[in-house]
C-alpha cells in the first residue's frame, strides 16, 4: 500500500462533519462528508453532500448518490454521502448508516479505492475549501499520489489534476503572486502540460476536449504565453503547442471545434466549451486590423457566446460581459466605416494624436465613446439594443463594472438624460474605492458632454481623491486628469 495514501487516514478521521443531529450514543467517527467530481459522477457531485443534504433535500440527494454508486460502486465519497443520508433521514436509519460506514471502511483497505478517495479529497480541498493552506496541501497530494504510478494511469485522476492546475495557473500567474518566482510559475505550466500529455494519450474525445479547452483558456493570458515561450523543452512537450504565439489559442479552439463536429453528442451542460471558444475568437479579433477577418472572428465569437448563454447553469455575468463586448465592437466597426470624420475627431479629442490605428479607434468607440446624438441606423441600432440587453443583465450582478459601456449604449440609443443618470449607482452603495472612482469618472464624462462643466469638474476631482500613488496607472485617473484639462481649456476660451 502506498505510504502517501496510507497517511491520508488521519486526514479523513479529522475531517469534521457536524451539520446533522444524531442520537448521542451513535458512533459517527468514520462517517464524513465527502464529495465526488461531476465528470464521472454526473449530477452526483459535491452538491449532494454540501447543498442537498445540508438543505434537507433528501430525495434529490438520494438520486445523486444512487447514480454515483451506479457509475462507481467503489466510490468512498459516495458511500460516505449514503451514510450521511441515512443519518439525516427522519427518523435516522442507524443500521443502514453503519452498513454504509462499514462499506466505506472496507474500501479504504483497498489501494485503488483509497488512492481515488485521496485524489478526490485533494480536489475537494483545492476547489471547495480554497484557503491558501488547503490549496498548498492539495497540490502536494496530487504530486505525491501521481508521481509514482506503477501501472497504467487512472485518467480521471489526471483529469482532476489538470483542472486544479488550470485554476492554479489562473490564480497564481494571471492574477499575480508576489511570492511566486518566474521559475515556480513556469513549473506550474510544465505540470499542466504533463497532465495534458497523459490525457491526450488516452485518445478519448471527452478528455481531448478537456485538454484543448484548458490550454486555450491558459493561453488567453499573455504572461502564460511568455513563460512557455522561454524555458520549455520542445521535445518534452511535443503536442504542437510548444510554438506559442497568438495563433496557438486559435489552434486549441480549432481542435475543440473539430472534436465537437466529430462527436456532436458530447455533453457540455454548463456551456464551458462555448464560452472558451467565444472568448478566444474575441481575443483574436481584438488583435486583427483587417476589417473582413475581424468581422468574421466577431461573428463566430457571438455565435458561441450566445450558445453559452443558452446552456444550463451558465454564469450570466461572463456571458453578458463577453456578448456585450462583441456586439459593441461590431457596432464600432460599422459606425467608424459610416462616420469616419466624426469618429476620428472624437478619438483625437480623447486620446490626442496617438497615431491612426484602426484597432485603437474600434476599441475607443466600443468602450469610451460618448455622444448626445442617437445613432438611428437600423442595423447598428439592432446591435446596440442586443448589447443593452446583455448589459442590463450584467448590471444586476455588478452595478459598476462596464458602466461606461452601458452609458455609451444608452446615449447612442437616445434614452432621455434623466433615464441615463438613473443607471449610476449611489456612491454609498459601492463597497470599494475602485468602484467609486470608476463610477465617478464615467459620471464626470457624462456631465462633460452635457456641458455641465462644474458638475463634471466636481466628479473628476472626487476621482483624484482616491489616488494612493500605487494605483495611479488605473484608467479612471487618466480620464479624470484629461477631463479636468479639457474643461479648463473650454472655460478659458
Amino acid at each position: 500500500m502506498n505510504q502517501d495514501t496510507t497517511s491520508l487516514d488521519e486526514n479523513f478521521i479529522n475531517w469534521e462533519f457536524s451539520l446533522f443531529n444524531t442520537p448521542p450514543d451513535f458512533d459517527v467517527t468514520h462517517i464524513r462528508r465527502m464529495v465526488f467530481e461531476e465528470k464521472y459522477s454526473e449530477h452526483g457531485n459535491y452538491g449532494a453532500a454540501t447543498v442537498l443534504l445540508q438543505n434537507g433535500d433528501l430525495d434529490e440527494a438520494w438520486n445523486c448518490i444512487s447514480y454515483a454508486l451506479e457509475i462507481d460502486p467503489n466510490s468512498v465519497h459516495a458511500w460516505c454521502n449514503k451514510g450521511v443520508y441515512y443519518l439525516k433521514s427522519s427518523p435516522p436509519q442507524e443500521s443502514e448508516a453503519r452498513s454504509a460506514r462499514d462499506e466505506m471502511e472496507e474500501l479504504l483497505q483497498q489501494d485503488e479505492a483509497r488512492k481515488t478517495a485521496a485524489i478526490e479529497y485533494a480536489y475537494w480541498q483545492y476547489s471547495i475549501i480554497r484557503t491558501a493552506q488547503a490549496k498548498e496541501e492539495a497540490l502536494e497530494l496530487f504530486d505525491k499520489l501521481l508521481s509514482n504510478e506503477s501501472t497504467e494511469p487512472v485518467i480521471k485522476h489526471h483529469y482532476l489534476y489538470m483542472k486544479v492546475l488550470t485554476s492554479h495557473a489562473k490564480r497564481s500567474i494571471w492574477n499575480g503572486n508576489a511570492n511566486m518566482t518566474r521559475e515556480l510559475q513556469r513549473s506550474v505550466l510544465r505540470k499542466l502540460f504533463q497532465q495534458a500529455l497523459v490525457l491526450l494519450q488516452a485518445n478519448l474525445p471527452n478528455f481531448q476536449i478537456t485538454v484543448w479547452s484548458n490550454l486555450a483558456f491558459v493561453l488567453l493570458d499573455r504572461t502564460c504565453c511568455e513563460l512557455i515561450r522561454h524555458g520549455f523543452d520542445e521535445e518534452s512537450f511535443s503536442i504542437d503547442v510548444h510554438r506559442i504565439s497568438e495563433i496557438d489559442r486559435m489552434f486549441c479552439v480549432d481542435k475543440i471545434i473539430n472534436i465537437l463536429e466529430q462527436h456532436p453528442t458530447l455533453m457540455d451542460p454548463k456551456g464551458q466549451l462555448s464560452g472558451t471558444i467565444s472568448k478566444v475568437h474575441l481575443e483574436k479579433a481584438q488583435t486583427t486590423e483587417n476589417y473582413t477577418d475581424r468581422w468574421e472572428l466577431l461573428e463566430t465569437a457571438l455565435e458561441y457566446g450566445e450558445m453559452y448563454l443558452e446552456a444550463e447553469d451558465t454564469s450570466p455575468c461572463f456571458g453578458s460581459q463577453v456578448s456585450s463586448d462583441i456586439l459593441m465592437q461590431m457596432w464600432a466597426m460599422k459606425y467608424s466605416k459610416a462616420e469616419p470624420e466624426r469618429t476620428w475627431s472624437a478619438y483625437r479629442e480623447m486620446s490626442g494624436n496617438q497615431g491612426k490605428s484602426q484597432m485603437n479607434l474600434w476599441w475607443f468607440l466600443s468602450r469610451s465613446f460618448y455622444s448626445m446624438e442617437a445613432d438611428n441606423d437600423p442595423d447598428r441600432r439592432a446591435l446596440l439594443k442586443k448589447a443593452e440587453h446583455h448589459l442590463v443583465n450584467y448590471k444586476k450582478k455588478n452595478p459598476c463594472k462596464f458602466l461606461s459601456r452601458f452609458v455609451t449604449v444608452k446615449l447612442l440609443l437616445g434614452h432621455p438624460t434623466e433615464e441615463i443618470e438613473a443607471v449610476f449607482p449611489k456612491l454609498d452603495d459601492l463597497e470599494r474605492n475602485e468602484q467609486r472612482a470608476a463610477m465617478l469618472a464615467t459620471y464626470g464624462r457624462f456631465c462633460e458632454i452635457n456641458n455641465r462643466f462644474q458638475e463634471a469638474l466636481q466628479k473628476y476631482q472626487q476621482v483624484l481623491s482616491y489616488d494612493t500613488g500605487e494605483n495611479r496607472h488605473l484608467w479612471y485617473f487618466k480620464t479624470a486628469d484629461e477631463g479636468i484639462k479639457r474643461i479648463r481649456e473650454q472655460l478659458n476660451r
